[in-house]
């Protein structure tokens, strides 16, 4: 789509899709002045610090530094990509775009994307097909209707080596297509083999409804008995959520998630009419897939296996999931019942009573650890307190503190004493890192700083030559990026005084060479049209941070001499660091003619620096 629909139609989908509105779907914002102001979506916060500016157009958090317009919001939120983004805030517009067929998007021209598509809908024809009789009587027994198997696109790979493979063939596919789609493997001596064979396929969509991978069960005796599409460029399975597309709605209305961890657990709880579930299918819940669920759940039925290894998973799911503040409890079943067979053996009533009657967090961690002797109650308590001491918000922590107190006989003082200690070593350890990032690279672009002063207080940066320098140079070329954001006096103070190679810093280096491309103005930049989705995020995020922190244009002269005076400083003393190897280079090898001219460009050079100084 982007070298394919043009820029002005993009332009215009953008500017039809009010910023406030669209992100007030998601997120319950207070007019602060002459802006919003929220709950961040993107990190849990107790304080709002996510920014939302409705004269520019964009977004942006002081907390975590996300920033961006409302296609970057509409990306991030959802976790969709541009074309799907684009596609779902031009049909809210009311504005069409060109059909799929006529005017192809970069997306759909993806090799990897092409053979995805292409591996549907061969899956979906065998199933159908005369070779499925077997996946049919299978996914029958399983008591799945035709609906669910039509929503959930489900297939079946038949047996041999190279069906796909040939089937791909024949539609101008290429081998390295299916190889960087993760749907053939390379053979030792050469050649391709079809990574699914034999099996019932589940296609692992994306928001748009786009395959990014596949999952696949043995209809023989092939093991595993589940095997899932690797990592690829597509599909990164620590972010996955299987059956997320088909569930946000119904999890967005009901603000309850079911989390299971199989695809037939899914397929059987959706059968009888629980449309919020979500599976963490071929991972144990990762940090990423339980941010994900918070993003549209306040609630989360955990609901594994019942056998140990399913207890054991759910515990660690529930750690995860409460140390986001979400409200979690947890579903038992039989020793050896999971949800897809409870429901079928028992019914969707069943189903419902067992998650009702589930227990909360504390309650389930109690039930499942010794707790008659002081060591097994203090055991106990100090594992709980490590889950509780990563929840941000205090007064969840405090009351299930209080829960913890009572469930294990302890006194609040002591339980809180404990909690306490543990956040000041995790908040310790949280300063310690945010120290150990410079002030160059995408870290850098989220800071929520601004000025010479304190990007100096990093020490390692990237300076002119490669030699180390001292933060202020970063922050002499953000804040002239600053300037030229603002327009007016100041922009021009700043296109009359750069030089080239000024901007070393890549991220600030596009994004001048954006702006000084561009017509000159004589007010503030259309941020929000700087703002490309397709970009680095980065590069959004730093454009949100030095709009925001709105640089005073009435200075923006004296601003822009001394930013210019660091960076020619800076400079200098690169060259003079030059000049200084080579001395001792020359020293080494006797060349005293090649001494003499080093000695002579160095004291010159000592004296530019001098004159720069003198003038500040």
């Amino acid at each position: 789509m982007a070298n394919r629909i043009p820029d002005e139609l993009i332009d215009r989908i953008r500017e039809a899709n009010d910023i406030v509105d669209v992100i007030s779907e998601h997120v319950q914002l207070k007019r602060a002045g002459g802006n919003f102001k929220g709950l961040c979506p993107f990190h849990q916060e107790k304080t709002p610090s996510f920014n939302v500016n409705p004269a520019r157009q964009i977004y942006h958090c002081f907390g975590c530094g996300v920033g961006g317009n409302v296609i970057t919001f509409l990306m991030e939120y959802e976790k969709i990509g541009f074309i799907d983004a684009l596609r779902e805030l031009a049909h809210r517009a009311g504005i069409t775009l060109p059909d799929r067929g006529s005017e192809r998007t970069d997306a759909e021209d993806d090799p990897a994307v092409l053979a995805n598509q292409m591996a549907l809908a061969f899956y979906r024809s065998c199933l159908e097909g005369e070779g499925g009789t077997e996946a049919r009587s299978y996914v029958k027994e399983r008591g799945l209707g035709a609906d669910v198997v039509s929503t959930f696109a489900i297939g079946y790979a038949p047996a041999g080596w190279d069906n796909l493979l040939k089937a791909a063939r024949r539609k101008g596919i290429a081998d390295s297509a299916l190889v960087s789609a993760g749907l053939v493997v390379e053979r030792d001596g050469g050649g391709f083999y079809d990574r699914f064979r034999e099996r019932l396929i589940f296609p692992l969509l994306s928001s748009g409804n786009r395959p990014v991978g596949f999952g696949g069960r043995s209809l023989g005796d092939q093991e595993p008995k589940y095997l899932n599409s690797p990592e690829t460029r597509l599909y990164r399975k620590s972010y996955y959520l299987y059956g997320l597309s088909q569930a946000r709605q119904a999890i967005r209305l009901s603000r309850e998630a079911i989390l299971v961890e199989g695809y037939m657990d899914l397929l059987s709880l959706y059968q009888v009419g629980f449309h919020n579930v979500v599976a963490s299918a071929g991972t144990a819940l990762t940090d990423e897939q339980a941010r994900t669920i918070a993003k549209y759940a306040d609630k989360v039925f955990v609901a594994y296996d019942g056998d140990k290894a399913g207890i054991s998973a759910a515990t660690r799911a529930a750690e995860t999931l409460v140390q986001l503040g979400l409200k979690v409890r947890v579903a038992a079943f039989p020793d050896g019942a999971d949800p897809d067979s409870y429901v079928r053996q028992a019914g969707p009533d069943a189903l419902r009573e067992a998650l009702t009657s589930s227990r909360d967090f504390i309650d389930f961690y109690v039930s499942l650890n010794p707790t008659d002797s002081p060591d097994d109650r203090e055991k106990a308590a100090r594992s709980l307190i490590e889950t509780v001491a990563g929840i941000e918000d205090s007064l969840k922590a405090e009351l299930m503190l209080e829960k913890i107190a009572t469930a294990l006989s302890l006194r609040p003082a002591a339980v809180a004493r404990v909690y306490e200690r543990r956040r000041a070593e995790r908040q310790l350890r949280g300063r310690g890192a945010q120290r150990a990032w410079g002030p160059t690279g995408q870290q850098a672009y989220g800071r929520t700083g601004g000025g010479v002063r304190q990007a100096a207080r990093s020490n390692e940066g990237s300076g002119p030559t490669g030699h180390v320098t001292t933060g202020a140079y970063y922050a002499a070329q953000k804040g002239l990026l600053g300037l030229l954001l603002a327009g007016g006096e100041g922009a021009e103070r700043v296109r009359s005084c750069l030089e080239e190679g000024d901007f070393t810093d890549p991220g600030i280096r596009i994004l001048a060479e954006r702006i000084l491309a561009g017509s000159v103005s004589e007010g503030p930049i259309d941020i929000a049209a700087l703002i490309d989705p397709r970009d680095d995020r980065s590069l959004a995020v730093l454009l949100t941070e030095l709009t925001v922190l709105d640089p005073v244009e009435r200075n923006g002269g004296r601003l822009c001499d001394d930013y210019i005076g660091v960076i020619r400083k800076t400079k200098i003393e690169g060259q003079i660091r030059d000049v200084d190897k080579e001395i001792r280079a020359a020293e080494l090898t006797g060349d005293e003619q090649r001494a003499t001219e080093a000695i002579i460009r160095r004291q010159e050079l000592a004296q530019l620096l001098s004159g720069l100084s003198s003038d500040r």
